[in-house]
Parts: structure tokens; C-alpha cells; sequence
């Protein structure tokens, strides 16, 4: 029996040499000189390779068509002059780029040094210097965008033209709708601020924003933009206004305060190096005051008003190119207001001047275009509201 068994052993040993001798090795990666599993056989990726072991490829003849290697990585057969091989279809190993290691693509970090050129570094490659971190330079174009746990400060100067203000608040003297001349065949028609009243169709206000980001696309963004009218008039025609009949060429006062106040959640849907694009929605408050005295009689009608609209929109940003340090990009925005009675709209288009200051923070310029229209409908209370005009102001991103 013990004479059987090693019988039995050796033949195992015999098949065991003959089936290692005789069978093909399909491997071509990087020779291992430690024990272990290492190398490719480590990557679930087919086309990942291993960029700190330098790779070999043996010079065997391929077969037709493509070739494949033990990893399961395809490549393509190719012949240069003295040589005929394999080539895998895989990034370039990263040895080349030295010990430092190959930068990131598109990134380069690093802290300038040296006197800033020029218009306080406005337009230089260095930019703009802001405290002691270091500077992140691309080279490559992209939108500067707010950061998680940042915030973003802008205040603009709005110079629209109030193109139409017509309001009816109250009754007339028949208990129809007040407004001009309304004992006339067909009725009243709206009160025009403008026309009637003679109310300075151009005026500078200001509009103020801020945003923090609470999250990597999510943010909170809070707007006030106070609208102020002041002007005295002789209007031409009778008029009604809070059930309170007033005589034409009399000196009559008006004052019109509307202050808008937004609360926003914002969501970067899409952003890319070139691009970003936000959708929001949230809540919009109006206190309205509008006050009408004249002097030879003692009358003084005051409307006052908080409305509550609920409001969404979307923006997108795209970058036009670089000047400098500088990035110059362009910026659309629109948004609905809307409630029971209550329905608006507005719109902005902005381009803008990025410098940076370093530490990811930025500096910019901005103008364009905004308009603002809001309607309110109500048999008694009729107000419609339209203003344009251009804007201009600077921000801080921190």
C-alpha cells in the first residue's frame, strides 16, 4: 500500500511539471519581484494602470484584428521602424512627471511672488492680492461661483423709467370705481402716477443682495430693493382716490413708498467649469404706502399695504473669456410673482468682471438691464406697476 501511494504521488508530480511547462503565459504587464498580489491584478478598472511601476511591452507578433492582455484590457496592434508590439489602450503612465507627481489637470496651486503690475493687479496674471493664502491659478476659463460656507455680497444702482403707474383705490361719488374723471360717459379710468399726478418718470434706487451657501449647491439668497417717489404736481383732471374727491390745478403732494423684501432658496442644478445654472423659489414681501395731499383743501388719502407673493425662477451664468486674471461672464435671471390677486414679473441681465483675492475669494463689477412688473387686480384696489431701466453696482464673494 505505502508502495502505491508514492507511486501515485510522483505521477501527480510528473502531470503537475508537464501542465506548467507546456502552458501559455498571457501576462504583459510589470514585472513583480515581491510575492503578493500587486500591479493591475489589484484594479477592478480594466484601464486602470499603475503609474509608479513603469510598465513592458514584449515584442511578440499580435495576432489579427486586436489583441488582449490578462487584465482584460483591449488594445491595438501597431509596427514602428525596429519595432512590432502591443499597445494597450490605457492612460499614459504618470512616471514621467518625476517624484513631485503629475499637477492636477486644469489646477495649479502655487503663491505668486513679487510686486502686483498694473491698476492694483486688475488685469494682471497675478490678480488682485487678498491676505497671505495661496493663490489658486487656472489656466483654463471657468465661472467663479460661490463656495459651501461662503457668502456673497452685492449692492447696485437701479435707474429704471417708471412707464406706467395706474391705480384705482376706492369709489367715486356714484359709488362706482374711483380714479379720473369719473362722471364722464364710460366711466372712470386708472389714476396715472405718471401722467395725472406728473410723478418724475426717472429715479436712482438702490438694490442690495446677499447669499450664504449652506450647502455645495444649496443656498440662501435675501434681496431688498426700496422704490421711493416724491414730487408735487397741478393735475389737470378730477380725480377720486380713497373715496375723497381731489380738484385739478390744485398743488397736490404725492408720496409713494414701496419697499420689497425676497427670501430665496437656491439650487445650483447644473455647474460646470463654464457654466451654472440655479433654479430658486421662495417668498416675497411688499409694504406699499402711497399718500396724495393737497393744501388749499386739507385732504390726505393714504393706501397702505403688505402683500405676500410666493415667487420662483431660474438664472444661468456663462462665461464669455479671460482678460488677464480677470473672467468676464454674463448672467440672465427671471422669476414670477404670483398670489390670489396678485400676479408680476422681473427680470435681470447682468455682465460682470471677476478679479480674484485670492483664498477663493473674488471681487467683481457688474451692469445691465432689470425690469420689475407687478399687477394687482381688485375692482377697487387696481394698481399696475412697470419699471425699466439700467443697473450697475459691485460684489464680493468670501
Amino acid at each position: 500500500m505505502l508502495t502505491i501511494k508514492r507511486l501515485k504521488v510522483l505521477v501527480c508530480q510528473i502531470i503537475w511539471v508537464f501542465v506548467a511547462t507546456t502552458a501559455t503565459w498571457g501576462y504583459t504587464g510589470p514585472d513583480i519581484s515581491s510575492p503578493g498580489v500587486q500591479g493591475d491584478a489589484l484594479s477592478a478598472d480594466p484601464t486602470y494602470q499603475n503609474g509608479s511601476v513603469p510598465t513592458r511591452q514584449f515584442p511578440t507578433k499580435p495576432r489579427s484584428g486586436s489583441s488582449y492582455s490578462s487584465t482584460g484590457t483591449r488594445g491595438t496592434a501597431y509596427s514602428t521602424p525596429g519595432y512590432s508590439g502591443y499597445r494597450p489602450l490605457v492612460p499614459p503612465s504618470t512616471s514621467a512627471c518625476g517624484p513631485q507627481g503629475c499637477p492636477v489637470p486644469g489646477v495649479v496651486t502655487g503663491a505668486p511672488t513679487g510686486p502686483i503690475p498694473g491698476m492694483f493687479g486688475l488685469f494682471s496674471q497675478v490678480g488682485m492680492g487678498l491676505g497671505s493664502c495661496g493663490q489658486l491659478c487656472r489656466p483654463e476659463a471657468f465661472v467663479p461661483h460661490i463656495g459651501c460656507k461662503q457668502f456673497q455680497a452685492s449692492a447696485q444702482i437701479w435707474y429704471p423709467t417708471l412707464s406706467r403707474s395706474d391705480v384705482i383705490w376706492g369709489t367715486n361719488g356714484a359709488g362706482g370705481p374711483g380714479g379720473v374723471n369719473p362722471f364722464v360717459p364710460g366711466g372712470s379710468t386708472p389714476l396715472s402716477l405718471v401722467d395725472s399726478l406728473q410723478v418724475d418718470r426717472n429715479q436712482y434706487f438702490g438694490v442690495y443682495e446677499g447669499r450664504c451657501q449652506i450647502r455645495s449647491n444649496w443656498g440662501l439668497r435675501f434681496t431688498f430693493m426700496p422704490i421711493t417717489y416724491h414730487d408735487n404736481s397741478n393735475p389737470p383732471y378730477l380725480f377720486w382716490f380713497g373715496n375723497q374727491p381731489y380738484a385739478p390745478l390744485v398743488n397736490t403732494l404725492t408720496i409713494w413708498d414701496r419697499y420689497i423684501y425676497r427670501a430665496e432658496m437656491v439650487y445650483d442644478w447644473f455647474h460646470k467649469c463654464n457654466a451654472v445654472s440655479s433654479l430658486f423659489a421662495g417668498y416675497m414681501m411688499i409694504d406699499d404706502n402711497l399718500t396724495i395731499s393737497q393744501f388749499v383743501f386739507p385732504y390726505t388719502r393714504s393706501r397702505s399695504q403688505l402683500l405676500g407673493l410666493y415667487t420662483g425662477g431660474a438664472s444661468i451664468e456663462r462665461i464669455i473669456r479671460n482678460i488677464g486674471s480677470a473672467t468676464v461672464t454674463m448672467e440672465a435671471r427671471g422669476s414670477v410673482q404670483f398670489d390670489n390677486d396678485h400676479f408680476g414679473w422681473d427680470a435681470v441681465g447682468l455682465g460682470r468682471i471677476y478679479m480674484p483675492m485670492n483664498c477663493g475669494r473674488y471681487g467683481y463689477l457688474e451692469g445691465g438691464y432689470r425690469w420689475f412688473v407687478l399687477e394687482t387686480s381688485q375692482p377697487t384696489n387696481y394698481d399696475k406697476t412697470t419699471l425699466a431701466g439700467p443697473t450697475a453696482g459691485i460684489g464680493l464673494i468670501f
